[in-house]
Formats: structure tokens, sequence, C-alpha cells
């Protein structure tokens, strides 16, 4: 007959062993993890290299082509307007934006009509729907017609390159 002592002596022994097998299988699982995360891109490169992206290089051609840096004027403070939902339902957005321009006479331009800009946008994006404004296509519709009302205010006032881009800073919208 076997001694009791024996068998649970026994029984540690395997189940020790089992463990160390558990330990080493999830370290090694750590490890190709970790040469996938790091190894992964530069593979996927070899394999097939990044296209070139036409659409990405007019871009750039376009920016080497536009004389001096870049220069943005913050329309401080906030744009507060209220919108409605199809159900008539209130909603606010909450618009922190910057012009860019490339030359000062139009950054000063913008300081000097800052009250008619912020008046026009205002009334611009008060109009908008809430169903609309939520998409990424509604917020680049929202700056497309906004660069337009700052461009429409300058072009009369200044003879010199316009604003060439607008940015939001911050974006609500609840």
């Amino acid at each position: 007959m076997a001694d009791p002592i024996d068998d649970t002596a026994e029984a540690e022994a395997e189940a020790g062993g089992g463990k160390k097998k558990m330990i080493m299988l999830g370290g090694g699982a750590l490890v190709l993890l970790a040469i996938g995360i790091f190894a992964g891109p530069a593979i996927q490169n070899m394999i097939s290299p990044p296209d070139d992206d036409a659409a990405a290089e007019a871009e750039q051609a376009a920016l080497a082509e536009a004389p001096g840096d870049e220069l943005y004027q913050p329309l401080h403070p906030a744009l507060i307007v209220n919108v409605t939902d199809q159900l008539g339902e209130p909603h606010f957005i909450q618009i922190e934006m910057e012009v860019m321009a490339r030359d000062q006479d139009t950054i000063n331009a913008i300081k000097d009509h800052m009250p008619l800009i912020r008046n026009n946008l205002i009334l611009l994006y008060g109009t908008a729907k809430y169903e609309t404004v939520i998409t990424r296509a509604g917020k680049e519709q929202m700056l497309a017609d906004g660069l337009a009302a700052v461009r429409e205010i300058l072009e009369p006032r200044i003879k010199t390159p316009n604003a060439e881009a607008l940015y939001f800073t911050s974006l609500v919208i609840q």
C-alpha cells in the first residue's frame, strides 16, 4: 500500500510542473505578441510599400507654390449657436476657429473686421441642422461655408490674397 504522504508529494510535483509550463507558454506568447507589434508594420511595408497618393502630392505642390508662411488668427471668444434637430429639440454648438492666411495684410483685415466676421458666422451656423453637423461631411461643409463667408467679407476690403483656410480648434455639439 502506498503511503498517503508520498501521493501528496507526487501530486504537488506534477502541479508545479504544470505551473511552470503555463508560465513558459505565457511568456512565449508575450514575446511573440511583442515581436508582432513591433515588426509587423516593418514587414508590411516591405511586402506592400505604401502607395503615393496623388491628392497628397497635389496638396504639397499647392503649398510649395503658395508664397509665405502660414499665419493663423483665432476667432475668439468661442461662437455659441443654437440648432434644432428633426423633432425640433434644441441643441447647442460651441465653436472655436482659426483663419489661416499667408500675408499679414489679410490677418490685419481679419482683426479689423472681427465683429462682422463673427456675426456672419453665428448667423450662418445658426441655420444648421443637428443631424447634419454631427457627421464628418457636415463639419467639413461648415468649414467650407465659413471660409466662403470670411472671404466674402474680406474681398471688397482688401486687394491682396485672401484667407486660405478655416480650422476648428474646438467643437462641442450637445
